[in-house]
């Protein structure tokens, strides 16, 4: 703690703050120069997305610590565990401690936000409310992925590298707090799918701004005050990094608005086309399209923004620097996509409007 305190109070933290700030103002103007009726909701919204780094910074430093019957909480190792030595048991446990990571990262975002939202006048105690309930879904969604991702280790065991794991459970946990405090903004603040994309981003970026000021913290203590290599690496950082997380959250913005304002038409359409042997599942578990169309568009922009984290953290890693800015790159021209098919979506009268 004193160590914390030490560093806050630091020139280096200032410096840190700013070097993380520039690209981060550039690319909320970007996104945000044609919602200026909205400053507060960014502006909270922003902050939301810094706090958001807390509890995947303190899972982090406390997941080998005993919990309850778990002799710690290191999702990582139940799935390495799993990975190495395939059987029920390890199956189970990981799927348990997956359940018990998913309600915690919960909990947590779901008290910063009442904290945010109610303590400073921003919604009232009834919305809020009302907000949790429907957001209580989403560690149902975490588990989902969490059940078929052990699944594909059980399969493929000792056939990819142990590392690309600790990526897959990084992306799972970094990209599910953003779903939860993107599923806390909704209601009067996210009206559109263009609302949704919006603060997506913003999240992205204020989780990215706090997560940049660490590894500079970090890298400055390995670099040696080398001003060189601080340099180089504030670049890298800037650019690749912070362009990785809004790619990320803008598919995980995107299906989130897809699922939210798509008009019935539209979900009936999608829901036709699904194989049928999952439309006869749905009719035998009497499913409503609706609702259906809704949980799986949630779940398909989490597992999508998810896989591309990991597999971006996986590049990266591996210092496959070349192949990670194609690889970059390609996903920022697939956002863009998105972003086109959205607008074509609007066109043909697919997707609700301000409302």
């Amino acid at each position: 703690m004193k160590e914390i305190i030490s560093f806050l109070a630091s020139t280096n933290f200032v410096l840190y703050v700013g070097m993380s700030l520039i690209p981060i103002l550039g690319w909320i103007y970007f996104f945000q120069k044609k919602n200026h009726e909205k400053k507060l909701y960014v502006t909270l919204t922003f902050l939301a997305g810094m706090l958001a780094v807390i509890p995947i910074k303190l899972y982090e430093k406390y997941w080998d610590t005993a919990v309850l019957y778990f002799q710690h909480i290191n999702l990582f190792q139940y799935l390495a565990d799993l990975v190495q030595f395939p059987d029920l048991p390890r199956f189970l446990a990981y799927i348990s401690m997956h359940a018990l990571v998913g309600m915690g990262l919960f909990a947590f975002i779901a008290i910063m936000m009442f904290i945010l939202e109610v303590f400073t006048g921003d919604n009232t105690f009834a919305i809020f409310k009302r907000k949790t309930k429907k957001a209580i879904e989403s560690p149902l969604f975490f588990i989902t992925v969490g059940i078929l991702c052990g699944v594909i280790a059980y399969f493929l065991s000792f056939s990819v590298n142990q590392k690309i794991w600790f990526f897959v459970v990084v992306g799972m946990l970094e990209e599910f707090v953003k779903h939860l405090v993107l599923r806390f903004s909704d209601e009067e603040k996210i009206q559109s799918v263009d609302d949704a994309l919006s603060f997506a981003i913003i999240i992205a970026l204020g989780f990215a701004f706090v997560e940049n000021i660490v590894y500079f913290h970090n890298f400055s203590k390995i670099a040696d005050s080398n001003i060189q290599q601080l340099s180089i690496f504030f670049v890298l950082r800037s650019t690749v990094s912070v362009m990785a997380h809004v790619c990320f959250s803008a598919i995980l913005g995107y299906f989130y608005g897809i699922a939210r304002f798509s008009r019935e038409i539209y979900q009936q359409e999608v829901l036709e086309h699904r194989h049928p042997i999952i439309q006869k599942l749905h009719q035998i578990l009497h499913l409503k399209g609706a609702t259906l169309f809704h949980e799986e568009k949630m779940l398909e922009g989490m597992i999508l923004a998810m896989f591309v984290h990991a597999i971006f953290n996986s590049l990266l890693e591996f210092g496959k620097v070349t192949l990670m800015i194609v690889f970059l790159l390609g996903l920022f021209f697939w956002v863009l996509n998105l972003f086109h098919r959205k607008q074509l979506h609007f066109q043909t009268g697919n997707l609700l409007r301000h409302t």
